[in-house]
């Protein structure tokens, strides 16, 4: 073979090389575009009856999942280190206690039995250990219970979580009523943030946030709704040894609606 002949077949393979190269880049670019937005699709949400009674056991369950789509992760399946998540309980008087949580099929489950009357707040503030792109996430959950009616406490919503969502607990959710939702981010309200309702029936509208954090909406299904913010800050740093260029913050609430 001449050398001009060599010459071609190495540029042939060369180029084959290459392409493949870019190939490969490019799938496991969409792969990761993909992977990304299927973790942002994904919440962890607490789970509890909205009332209670002192002296009685309040079952408690965390799910992780998509909950418009009634897609509850498997625990073994959970991502990263999601698993490793605690969940505390904060009471009337402002004093915490962590709740004990045991895997069980698709969900976590914990208890706690409420001494005094007076709202307690449920809440988790997790940071997955992966960076994901050039994304750090930080989720958070909350939960309210309403014990033998009283609103004593319910300051701690604000007090002790830094993502918060906001509502109206002074009367009972109703069907067709305008609810006013509003974020709370260490005390600030991010305009522009989103604000995800999902509805028992498979239902989701997005909002964005006004300049005060809120948004309001008018139930028109009866029965639990799922409420999530989330933003993202323009923060960068490192975090377990990779860099990030910002922070994805979601929090989420479940919300009874009665007819």
């Amino acid at each position: 073979m001449s050398c001009t002949g060599r010459s071609s077949l190495q540029m042939i393979i060369l180029t084959h090389l290459i392409n493949k190269l870019i190939m490969k880049k490019i799938l496991f670019s969409v792969v990761l575009f993909f992977s990304i937005q299927s973790l942002f699709a994904h919440a962890i949400w607490i789970e509890t009856i909205t009332t209670g009674k002192t002296g009685q056991s309040q079952e408690v369950n965390v799910y992780l999942g998509e909950y418009a789509d009634n897609q509850r992760d498997s625990v073994q399946h959970w991502f990263s280190n999601m698993r490793e998540f605690t969940l505390w309980l904060v009471k009337p008087d402002g004093q915490k206690e962590e709740l004990h949580c045991v895997p069980s099929g698709n969900h976590f489950k914990a208890a706690f039995t409420p001494a005094v009357a007076g709202t307690y707040l449920l809440t988790i503030d997790h940071t997955v250990q992966e960076v994901y792109g050039d994304s750090k996430i930080h989720y958070y959950a909350m939960g309210i219970v309403k014990v033998n009616g009283s609103l004593q406490g319910i300051a701690n919503v604000k007090e002790h979580t830094d993502f918060a969502l906001l509502t109206n607990h002074q009367q009972p959710h109703k069907l067709h009523q305008p609810e006013k939702v509003q974020l709370s981010y260490k005390n600030v309200h991010p305009a522009g943030a989103d604000v995800t309702v999902q509805s028992p029936e498979g239902w989701a509208k997005k909002f964005k946030a006004g300049q005060d954090g809120d948004i309001t909406f008018s139930p028109a299904w009866k029965g639990r709704y799922m409420l999530e913010g989330s933003f993202t800050e323009e923060a960068g740093g490192q975090h377990e040894g990779k860099e990030y260029k910002n922070v994805w913050h979601c929090v989420t609430y479940c919300m009874d609606v009665a007819r």
